[in-house]
């Protein structure tokens, strides 16, 4: 069922009313036919007012489809939107709460965790004294994994409703287009723009390279490092052999791994930068690129493909810190940090594209230098050489 909005609703009952209105002309009709004053009148009294009477229970009928719809239009908004939640995350930032709940929607199940609800930092912790500066200490989250769950949106107002043993409700209401608000009045953040449903995909784009002929319009490079690396060592000449680069292109595409001229600003701040690098297409002259929790989006909306989001190993945050050992991951707090790092927006200019590698914590790319100047492109990588 199509969900209209208040403005919608009320336009179309503007409409249908004024298919209904009576003209000047009908008005002035009524208006002599009911006060004329003849001899006549009581013998065509029914006939003259039956057209009156059938216009009066119309209106009577739009009155009452505009009361209908407006009085049932909270009834339509709330509706159910829980399986547009997939991937849905959002943390708490209260500071005025021991606790430190994470909501978070994955193949149609619910986690609810409260982590780290205080840090002592090695002194001795006091309850009490800890206590006196919290403000919210009535949650209603209960943690745990739930499957039997739903949500549904009301306006700017979601309500999980958890059901089977551990029953509750909890309603957060959107304060900004990241920023949410639970009924106990704890304040949670998100990387997601929730109510976004534009995006942009790439079919064409392959998330490994396959094998290319070289022609007359090729050559080969190789390459050593691992800034492209998606698990399995990609576009590294040591493992798969030299790559293939053409210049036969008209027309950059996005998605497309590119071998360029790194900008001399870039060598300035580090000599030990390759004179030319590889990345791959992202933004596209005119569009607006920006960064939020490790998601891109193009011009507000989340470039939904492999490349589009931060990654280690081809790995994103939730598959990393499950398939890695904790004896590997170093630093938690920062390698999060850098699943969920922001930039601000920049709009590429004309003659020029957003670059970003594959593994953005391993090499360089338009976060440093901005937007690439075409004419400072080589060719791009068709593939590894037969």
């Amino acid at each position: 069922m199509k969900h209209l909005s208040d403005d919608r609703i009320t336009k179309e009952l503007e409409n249908l009313i004024q298919k209904f209105k009576p003209s000047h002309a009908q008005k002035e009709r009524a208006h002599y036919k009911i006060f004329q004053e003849n001899s006549y009148r009581k013998k065509g009294r029914n006939q003259t007012w039956i057209p009156t009477i059938v216009s009066f229970i119309l209106l009577l009928s739009i009155i009452s489809a505009a009361f209908f719809l407006l009085n049932g239009k909270d009834m339509q908004s709330n509706y159910d939107v829980t399986s547009d939640l997939d991937g849905f995350y959002v943390q708490q930032t209260s500071t005025t709460s021991n606790t430190q709940f994470t909501i978070y929607f994955h193949n149609e199940t619910l986690f609810i965790e409260d982590i780290t609800p205080y840090s002592t930092s090695g002194d001795t912790f006091s309850e009490e004294k800890f206590k006196k500066y919290i403000t919210i200490t009535d949650t209603k989250l209960i943690p745990g994994k739930y499957k039997d769950y739903s949500v549904t949106k009301n306006e700017d107002a979601y309500t999980i409703e958890v059901k089977g043993e551990t029953e509750f409700t909890y309603t957060l209401t959107k304060v900004a287009p990241r920023k949410y608000i639970g009924e106990d009045g704890i304040e949670y953040s998100t990387s997601l723009y929730l109510d976004f449903a534009e995006v942009i995909t790439d079919e064409v784009t392959p998330e490994r390279l396959g094998t290319a002929p070289q022609t007359e319009h090729t050559f080969l490079i190789e390459w050593g490092s691992d800034s492209m690396d998606r698990g399995n060592h990609d576009f590294e000449t040591h493992e798969h052999g030299q790559l293939v680069v053409s210049t036969d292109f008209d027309e950059l595409q996005r998605g497309q791994p590119v071998y360029y001229h790194t900008p001399p600003s870039l060598i300035t701040k580090n000599p030990a930068v390759p004179e030319m690098y590889i990345g791959r297409v992202i933004g596209l002259p005119g569009e607006t690129v920006e960064i939020n929790g490790g998601q891109v989006y193009i011009d507000g909306k989340k470039l939904d493909t492999f490349y589009g989001k931060a990654t280690m190993h081809g790995l994103d945050e939730e598959e990393y810190f499950i398939k890695t050992p904790r004896s590997a991951i170093g630093n938690e707090k920062s390698t999060r940090e850098y699943f969920n790092m922001n930039m601000a927006s920049v709009t590429v200019k004309e003659n020029a594209v957003f670059i970003l590698v594959d593994q953005w914590w391993r090499g360089y790319d338009s976060r440093e230098f901005g937007p690439l100047p075409i004419e400072e492109i080589e060719g791009i990588i068709t593939g590894i050489a037969e």
